[in-house]
């Protein structure tokens, strides 16, 4: 990862951070850029996922500029366990920076088909072999997991916003105190040639929480933004491997690549420092353009 502007304005040292979703992909992307800033994160994933060597790995990253990560396990879509998060997080901080609620699935419908060139049955077909329980879980973790997890984190995320900085302004001058949600580009536009219906249904409803909870917390001035990765190599899309449907797109997106790291990273560093204290209530999307083309691709 190259080096990234870190002073005062981008600066992120010694805030404190959760990450869900921070044992691999844009989560762990995330959460790497912040360490390597001088932040502290809580590093979430699922109790099954092992996460003690990505801890060790950031920790080792993060020793020269003072950052630190801690893991702790979640099952956003479990209510109570979101609440078990808060309660554990609570009792080692007083108040938490920023959320980046990052956790997400995507639930492909078990026959597939190319949508762009599927005869009708073909279409009808993959599309109909699509779960009701699939898309229950995918909104379950992809739009009422970063509701709860808003909610419980919001004395900590508050008490951010209200800290004061060295020049003897209010926290709420500085920005601390952010909500991150992870949508998706896929919210923004119709044409892709693989069924992704609910998992765009879900980011697309996540787009419109940023905006109501944004409304709900502009008293207290806790932010809340999202943003709309386009093509960043994760498990959920394995970019440049042989067989996969995305990577015919690339040639049809602007930038002519997939996204990167310092992409996600450095849009994380603008969004939760002082240089982004004055966004609130938006989604900023980062596809290299892909939207502007999107819906016209052959």
């Amino acid at each position: 990862m190259s080096s990234l502007l870190t002073d005062s304005l981008f600066g992120v040292k010694g805030y404190v951070a959760v990450v869900t979703g921070g044992g691999s992909g844009l989560g762990f992307m995330i959460a790497r850029g912040l360490v390597t800033n001088g932040a502290k994160v809580y590093l979430v994933d699922l109790p099954s996922v092992p996460t003690d060597e990505r801890v060790a790995e950031l920790n080792e990253l993060g020793r020269e500029a003072g950052g630190s990560a801690h893991g702790l396990p979640c099952n956003v879509a479990d209510k109570q366990a979101i609440q078990d998060l808060a309660s554990q997080v609570g009792q080692r901080e007083k108040h938490i920076d920023m959320l980046i609620s990052n956790a997400g699935i995507r639930r492909d419908a078990p026959v597939q088909c190319n949508v762009l060139t599927a005869s009708f049955s073909e279409l009808q077909a993959s599309m109909w072999s699509s779960r009701h329980s699939d898309w229950d879980d995918t909104f379950s973790v992809n739009t009422t997991a970063h509701y709860f997890l808003s909610v419980a984190l919001l004395p900590l995320l508050e008490a951010a916003s209200r800290l004061e900085l060295p020049s003897g302004q209010l926290g709420r001058n500085g920005g601390r105190g952010v909500v991150v949600m992870t949508s998706s580009c896929a919210s923004m536009h119709n044409v892709t040639n693989v069924d992704l219906t609910s998992y765009a249904t879900s980011k697309a409803a996540t787009d419109h929480l940023v905006k109501l909870l944004a409304a709900k917390f502009s008293r207290f001035y806790v932010r809340v933004v999202g943003i709309n990765p386009g093509f960043v190599p994760s498990n959920m899309n394995p970019v440049g491997e042989e067989g996969n449907l995305f990577s015919a797109l690339f040639d049809k997106v602007p930038a002519r690549r997939a996204g990167n790291e310092d992409d996600i990273a450095g849009t994380i560093l603008y969004l939760v420092s002082r240089a982004g204290a004055y966004v609130n209530g938006i989604s900023l999307c980062v596809d290299g353009g892909r939207i502007l083309l999107a819906n016209g691709q052959e």
